[in-house]
Formats: structure tokens, C-alpha cells, sequence
């Protein structure tokens, strides 16, 4: 493959017209210096991937004032292109056996039979019921009759049953008092506040009490600073599959995330997920925190 030299010619050139030493570029972009030295050489071989020796160029160009998208298109043939895997097809739906066949043929069969069979039990039942009633109500009719053995016995009035004092009656109990219900934590809730470029920000309120989560599921470049560009991923690195990293941002009023590789990275905010609206592979997301009214 064809090195970089020219490409790294020029965006060395406009490092030292900017006066930046590598020390300089990176602090300020976050790359190891032996990335950048790197990229000036045209030896993008030490790079993790030709994912990252794109971002990484398009990251260089930025800073020292150039305009990455038309660099890249310039020198489209000298940077590496991210190989994307081909999607495996479906497989065939399998031959159902004969045992299968047979099984649906029966589960059929008594599918057929079963709502007659229902219909049988329910006729019996209604004849079950109707013979309990009337052998009820003959019952009733016999117990109805006056005995012989109790014919020609004088009638005597029953005695007079002697009717109880009133029962004293309780005071009324005081109703109990009502505690008053506990303020409920305010719900989070998160919008999308605008996009620039590759910077998209967020408006997220709910509890004053934040902690951000940022799971990686492939490797991906990722940094963290507050409003007043501290370092709250210390320090900003490439992540690797399976690693998460949880910071309180409970004091910041705003939080700025650089991806290198953001369809690798999962942020949330006291779990409630932050939805990438931009499809982009290098891109900032910027949350900006407020009081829930």
C-alpha cells in the first residue's frame, strides 16, 4: 500500500505553521505522540486498525486547521479503508421428519374431535343440574306435610324470650393521622438539544445525584471532560471490549464524550440509555444537565 508521505507532509507543515509541537497535539487531540509521529511518516502499519488511522488523521487535520473531509477525499487512496464483514446468510428451513408430520396430523385429529366432545359434556352437565333441582323440590314438598303423630296435640304458645339490655355503646375511635407522602425523585428524562458537524447535544434533567456509564462492546477510542475541560476518564484511552468505566457527574453541569468508535460505545445516565442521533463513526456527544422542574 502506498505510504503517507505526502499526506503527512502536509498536515505536518500545518502543525508547525500553528507553532504545535507533538507534545502540543497531543495533549490536545488525546492521540500518543507515536501515533502522530506516525501519521507524519506515512507509517500507518503501527495504527490498532485502519479504522483508527482514519480517525486519527481526521483528528490531526482539525486541530491544526485543516478541513478533514476534503483531505481525506484528496488522499483517498493513501489512507486505509475499514473492511466491513460480510452479514452470514440465513440458513435453509430444515425437512420436517415423519414422526413431526405424524404428531401435527394427530394434534389435528383431536383438535377436530374436542370441541364435540366439550359440547357432549356440557348436555350432561345441564341434566345433572336439572334432576338436582327437582329432587330438591320434592324433598321441600314431603318435609311440608304435618306428620299423623302430631294430630288432635293441643297447641301451646311459645314462651316469651326475654329480650337482653342494649349493649353499651364504644366511643367512636379518632381517626389516625395521615403521614405525609415522601417527595417522589424526579424522573430523568433526555432530548436532543441540536447537532454540528460531528457534535450532537443532549439536554438530560432528573435527580441532582448523576452517574455516567459508558460500556464498550469493541475496542473504541473514548475521552470525558466537564465544563471546564477536566479530565473525568482518567486517563482517556482506547477501551476494549467488555470494559465500562462509571463516573459521578452529579457536580458537572455538562459532560463532553469523544468517540472514536461509536457504534462500539453504550453511554447511559443513571441507566436511562443516550440514543446516538447521528450515524457516525467519529463524533463528540455533548450532555448538558438541568434541575427536573
Amino acid at each position: 500500500m502506498i505510504g503517507l508521505s505526502e499526506l503527512g507532509t502536509r498536515l505536518k507543515e500545518a502543525r508547525i505553521a500553528k507553532g504545535y509541537s507533538l507534545e502540543d497535539l497531543q495533549d490536545l487531540t488525546k492521540i500518543q505522540k507515536r501515533y502522530l509521529a506516525g501519521i507524519e511518516e506515512g507509517n500507518h502499519s503501527m495504527m490498532p486498525g485502519p479504522f483508527y488511522a482514519r480517525a486519527f488523521i481526521k483528528q490531526y487535520a482539525e486541530s491544526v486547521g485543516l478541513n478533514a473531509d476534503e483531505l481525506l477525499e484528496q488522499h483517498k487512496s493513501e489512507v486505509p479503508v475499514p473492511v466491513k464483514e460480510e452479514l452470514k446468510k440465513p440458513l435453509a428451513p430444515s425437512t420436517p421428519s415423519r414422526r413431526q408430520t405424524f404428531a401435527k396430523s394427530s394434534s389435528r385429529g383431536v383438535g377436530e374431535v374436542m370441541p364435540k366432545v366439550i359440547v357432549a359434556l356440557f348436555i350432561v352437565l345441564i341434566l345433572g343440574v336439572s334432576w338436582y333441582f327437582y329432587k330438591s323440590l320434592d324433598t321441600n314438598d314431603t318435609a311440608e306435610e304435618v306428620p299423623e303423630e302430631t294430630a288432635g296435640v293441643p297447641y301451646e304458645e311459645p314462651a316469651e324470650e326475654e329480650t337482653p339490655p342494649p349493649a353499651e355503646e364504644k366511643p367512636a375511635e379518632a381517626p389516625a393521622e395521615e403521614k405525609p407522602e415522601e417527595p417522589k425523585e424526579p424522573e430523568a428524562a433526555i432530548k436532543v438539544k441540536g447537532t454540528q458537524g460531528e457534535t450532537t447535544t443532549y439536554e438530560w434533567s432528573g435527580p441532582a445525584k448523576r452517574e455516567l456509564t459508558i460500556k464498550a462492546s469493541g475496542a473504541s477510542w473514548v475521552s470525558a471532560t466537564d465544563q471546564a475541560q477536566k479530565e473525568l476518564l482518567a486517563p482517556a484511552r482506547t477501551m476494549q471490549p467488555n470494559e465500562s468505566e462509571k463516573i459521578d457527574v452529579s457536580s458537572a453541569s455538562q459532560v463532553r464524550i469523544r468517540l472514536g468508535a461509536s457504534p462500539n460505545v453504550q453511554l447511559a445516565v443513571n441507566g436511562k440509555p443516550i440514543e446516538y442521533s447521528q450515524d457516525l463513526i467519529t463524533q463528540n456527544i455533548v450532555i448538558q444537565f438541568t434541575a427536573a422542574e
